[in-house]
């Protein structure tokens, strides 16, 4: 199974638990919490990845570390990933789960890739036309990547809406490399 797979099992796993207890926000924030913890502090994560710790020792410290964070049903689950070695894999996991529950609330997550941090009008802006496009609530993930110059790259629900600078730059670069091709006799 691959490693997405498994994270993608572990964010089920947590949010049928928590849906069970009503408790779905609490268990993003817990686990969010766990994931910034073991992320922040590079001697808790060299410990839970430490092969030669036993996995009961490791869950203990897990449980001990995040026992009053409101979510038994997150910290359950991070214990299970780190007895499973599995650690590295709680970032991808939290991302997943946020999907998950989004997906069930009927919420939209649009992943969307700017030059730059988007400004609070412009996110605002862009949130609802995809809504009105979409016609339901839309959630975005955002990502920042220099390369694409200017303008803004969507992917919602497996589409692509490319209006990056770039991909612009690459098509002009086309048609004039077609253009000067077929003009030649």
């Amino acid at each position: 199974m691959r490693t997405s797979d498994v994270s993608e099992a572990y964010a089920r796993a947590l949010f049928d638990l928590a849906n069970a207890a009503d408790a779905v926000d609490a268990a993003d924030t817990a686990l969010r919490t766990i994931a910034e913890t073991v992320r922040g502090s590079v001697e808790l994560r060299d410990t839970l990845a430490d092969k030669a710790i036993p996995a009961d020792k490791k869950r203990d410290i897990m449980r001990d570390l995040f026992a009053g964070i409101g979510s038994p049903e997150a910290v359950a689950i991070a214990s299970t990933m780190v007895e499973r070695g599995m650690i590295a894999s709680l970032d991808d996991t939290l991302r997943l789960y946020g999907e998950i529950a989004q997906a069930e609330r009927g919420i939209v997550v649009a992943e969307v890739t700017t030059a730059v941090v988007m400004a609070d009008d412009t996110r605002a802006s862009l949130i609802k036309k995809l809504s009105a496009a979409i016609g339901r609530p839309v959630s975005l993930r955002e990502k920042v990547d220099e390369s694409i110059i200017g303008g803004v790259r969507i992917n919602v629900g497996g589409r692509v809406l490319d209006g990056s600078l770039i991909s612009q730059l690459d098509a002009m670069r086309s048609a004039l490399a077609t253009s000067s091709q077929g003009g030649e006799a």
